[in-house]
């Protein structure tokens, strides 16, 4: 996905000559409603906090892009935590692309460890088109990871993705339903909202709001995961053929990060 901003302001300037309906504007107002409900009740996963958009690797070609984010003040036992997240993704088609991920962690004053593996494929009808502001896909990931992330180890996630783009605005909504794929899981599913309003500012600059919204677990219950809400200030630019995502958010809920920097770098590879 290292082509994820580039193709944002590309397809922003596309989206100048569409014209703004009642309908697209009814959409645009939604979508910021759920956003703006969701966030009194509470983090995508720790070691990918980012929403997932229209963006999709070339056919026939390979995408890195890699994850980061440190801990600067929360609890035990994730203060001053940095995670690294390498994702490598194929486009096999216009219509699938793949990847997989690595999942790595350093504490403070220990050496990287590793959290586990990830792979993920993502679906669309279609690809976005300068024609309409709509644009939607799914994404299904399965993964086996520690219990520090879900006493479950083994992790399954499907996500729904929703974007709206009339230049210079963007909103993109995702919806997650993360269960575990054994038989008896010691942790309940959960459910999540994230939501991303974007402006660009100038072509490749962009500067948005994200917030992700857990809403726990689906029974609660003594030791079920609980509801908990992040919202980050983040921009995204273009660097060369570099492609850059900074952030700086605020947690709050039944966790143990509090403020978190994060970082999503697209490598150019070709």
């Amino acid at each position: 996905m290292s082509k994820k901003y580039r193709n944002v302001s590309h397809l922003n300037r596309k989206f100048n000559s569409c014209v703004i309906s009642q309908e697209n504007l009814t959409a645009y107002a939604f979508a910021f409603v759920c956003c703006a409900l969701t966030t009194g009740h509470a983090i995508a996963a720790p070691e990918e906090i980012e929403i997932y958009l229209d963006d999709f690797s070339e056919v026939g070609k390979y995408s890195l892009d890699l994850h980061t984010n440190y801990v600067t003040s929360g609890q035990a036992p994730t203060e001053n935590q940095f995670r690294l997240t390498p994702e490598l993704s194929y486009g096999v088609n216009s219509n699938w692309e793949v990847a997989g991920y690595w999942l790595t962690v350093t504490d403070s004053g220990e050496q990287p460890r590793t959290d586990g593996v990830k792979a993920r494929a993502r679906w669309r009808p279609s690809e976005p088109s300068p024609s309409s502001p709509f644009y939607w896909a799914v994404n299904f990931e399965v993964g086996q990871v520690a219990q520090e992330i879900t006493p479950n180890e083994s992790t399954g996630e499907i996500k729904l993705i929703g974007v709206w783009r009339s230049n210079p605005w963007l909103v993109g909504v995702n919806l997650n339903y993360d269960s575990s794929i054994v038989d008896h899981p010691k942790a309940s599913a959960t459910t999540e909202i994230d939501c991303k309003i974007a402006y660009e500012i100038k072509p490749g600059y962009q500067i948005a709001w994200e917030n992700y919204s857990n809403l726990g677990a689906t029974q609660p219950g003594p030791g079920q995961p609980q509801a908990y809400n992040a919202n980050y200030l983040v921009t995204d630019m273009e660097l060369g053929k570099w492609d850059l995502n900074f952030g700086i958010g605020h947690v709050t809920g039944q966790y143990t990060d509090n403020t978190v920097f994060k970082a999503i770098i697209g490598v150019p590879l070709y």
